[in-house]
Parts: structure tokens; C-alpha cells; sequence
């Protein structure tokens, strides 16, 4: 008897198992280049002198070493955040943790102004949830886990009809196109009260999302990656 097919879902699920080892290896990498940061740095300190360790005075030979390493491994902790931060942009991007479907939806009446933005905000880049790739309706594209996927074509999402730039998954579109507000967005309007698309041949960048906490998008790309390391732990659903 022959083997059944590969379904797309269990395609899926292995890369995404894949996908999941690497950014372990990876991490594993940035916490060893965090302790080489620091080691070497205190080891420069004692060697030269120029930063002594301080005195510790009337304390036990074993306090004072464990005092010591303490410090270190407080060290450790803060350069590893500040690795983490350096890499956000690299390896798999993930959304963050949430219900899509419990999160207020945010922006105009798309389907009442289709005719005039043409859904340009399809055109962009974002990553998907843990949510998205379980349920497996929303494509993704392979060679940038886990961001949506795009026609070569015309660079829109490939839930977006070609013919009307209607979203053909509305009902289980994420949650970034859940909670996007285009009106304040200058890419998509010059004048959005007027009514007035911007113009498609002008390059406008990205509003600018003010101060970055890099500390908070570090813990949630960790609680993303727990939560997608958990999902992966449950047996695949039948799609």
C-alpha cells in the first residue's frame, strides 16, 4: 500500500518544528555570547586593575565568592536583554499572544473605502500569531517565518482578491489587520477626512511608533515562542 500524500498541515507543522530548534540554537548562542561578554570584561578588570573588585570585609571566603558570582550572573541577565534586543529583527518573527477574535477591532469601514485606497495596507509586512499558523488558514510565507504571505506579482497578501482587493478570509484575518487604524497613516491617506488617497508612486515611511521599550518586545518575543513551543507539544489538528 502507498504512502499517503503529505498533507500542507503536517508540511507545516514540521517546518514550524524546525523553525522552533533553530531559534533554541540560536538563543542558546546569544546567552553563550552573553557570558563571554561579561567574563571577559571582568577578567580585563583583574587583570589591568583599573576597576578592582570591592572589599569584603569580616566575610567568610565562600561568601564572598558566592557574593562575587551573583554579581556576575546579575551581569549576565542584563547583557543577554541587551543581545536579545540587538536580535528582534533576526530569525522568525512572531505576533504577540492574544485572542484575535476577543480583540476590539480597530480603523474605518474597510469595505466602504476599498474603492479608494485599493487596500494598500495589504501590501505590507507583519509576522502572524501562533493562533494564525494552528488554525492554518492564513498563508505564510516559508522563507520568512512567520510573516504573511505576498503575490510576486503585485506584492499584496494572497488573501487579497486581485479583482476587488476584498480580504477573502476576512473572518479569520489576524490580529494585526484586526486592530490597524489606516486613517492617521500616511502611506494610505494625504487626506483621510477628504478622502484623499495617498499617492502610490511617493515613498512615505512607517509612522514613527515613538520610544521603544526594548525590554518589554524582548519578553514578549519570549512568551511568543513559549506559547508557540506549546502549541507544537499538542497533537496536530485534522485540517
Amino acid at each position: 500500500m502507498a504512502d499517503e500524500p503529505v498533507t500542507r498541515a503536517e508540511l507545516e507543522r514540521a517546518l514550524r518544528t524546525l523553525n522552533l530548534r533553530d531559534t533554541d540554537i540560536r538563543d542558546a548562542l546569544l546567552q553563550l555570547a552573553a557570558r563571554v561578554v561579561v567574563l571577559t570584561d571582568e577578567l580585563t578588570r583583574r587583570l589591568d586593575g583599573v576597576e578592582p573588585m570591592p572589599a569584603l570585609p569580616n566575610t567568610p571566603a565562600p561568601v564572598a565568592t558566592a557574593t562575587i558570582e551573583h554579581s556576575v550572573n546579575e551581569q549576565i541577565d542584563a547583557t543577554l536583554v541587551k543581545i536579545r534586543a540587538a536580535d528582534l529583527d533576526r530569525g522568525v518573527a512572531l505576533d504577540v499572544i492574544g485572542d484575535k477574535y476577543t480583540t476590539p477591532v480597530g480603523g474605518p469601514n474597510c469595505a466602504e473605502l476599498l474603492h479608494l485606497c485599493n487596500a494598500r495596507c495589504c501590501t505590507f509586512t507583519f509576522p502572524l500569531s501562533t493562533v494564525d499558523l494552528d488554525e492554518g488558514v492564513i498563508r505564510w510565507d516559508y522563507a520568512k517565518p512567520y510573516t504573511i504571505r505576498q503575490r510576486a506579482s503585485d506584492g499584496y497578501c494572497v488573501h487579497n482578491d486581485a479583482a476587488t482587493h476584498t480580504c477573502t478570509v476576512h473572518g479569520q484575518r489576524p490580529r494585526v489587520c484586526r486592530v490597524y487604524d489606516c486613517r492617521t497613516d500616511k502611506r494610505i491617506w494625504a487626506d483621510f477626512d477628504q478622502r484623499i488617497p495617498a499617492d502610490p508612486d511617493v515613498f512615505v515611511p512607517p509612522p514613527d511608533p515613538g520610544p521603544i521599550d526594548l525590554v518589554a518586545r524582548v519578553r514578549r518575543r519570549q512568551q511568543a515562542i513559549a506559547a508557540e513551543e506549546e502549541a507544537l507539544r499538542d497533537p496536530p489538528a485534522k485540517r
